[in-house]
């Protein structure tokens, strides 16, 4: 019996220091010209070796957004932001995309288009998109994957390499890949 409750003991230390999921945190900050409180949904991913979060630009758009350390958001040719979506439905991932890429592909133009990439980690699906009628984002790569909070609400979590030009875009392809592996992805 001491042998089982000591075993008990060391697993659930092991739990709480090593916990078995990313997870996404709530987190309210006043919005809006401090007129109410909004929601930002925060996966809990670290910056990239050689990248810090830009913390004034994290705020003002809800989401973790990295930098190249060195740089601004405004100055950066790429950036990573990672951004919790509230999936109060639990629509599987899937369906969920193809919603959403839908409501994308229905507002970007005539000349917008989806592509589908390989991905290391088969629970995340990883799509290209190209606008090029937006300037400053004309090319965006997003890895989505399904992940919980604490209190067991369901999100879709998107980590993304956005940037001015393929050429950025493509350099910054390997530092998610090393976030998708390094997130703990149910």
């Amino acid at each position: 019996m001491r042998r089982f409750i000591f075993g008990l003991a060391f697993v659930t230390a092991s739990c709480a220091m090593f916990p078995a999921r990313a997870e996404v945190d709530k987190i309210i900050h006043v919005c809006d010209r401090q007129e109410r409180l909004c929601p930002e949904f925060r996966p809990r991913v670290k910056a990239p070796h050689g990248w810090a979060r830009d913390e004034a630009a994290s705020l003002k758009y809800g989401a973790s957004m990295f930098v190249p350390k060195g740089k601004t958001f405004g100055k950066a040719e790429a950036i990573i932001y990672a951004e919790g979506r509230y999936n109060e439905v639990r629509t599987e991932l899937v369906q969920w995309i193809a919603t959403s890429d839908k409501d994308w592909a229905t507002t970007s133009g005539d000349h917008a288009k989806i592509t589908t990439l390989p991905s290391v980690n088969p629970k995340v699906i990883i799509n290209r998109y190209d606008n090029p009628s937006l300037k400053d984002q004309p090319i965006e790569v997003i890895a989505h994957y399904a992940d919980r909070d604490k209190d067991g609400n369901s999100y879709v979590v998107r980590l993304a390499v956005s940037g001015r030009t393929e050429a950025a875009v493509l350099a910054a392809m390997p530092l998610l890949d090393k976030m998708i592996v390094g997130a703990k992805i149910p």
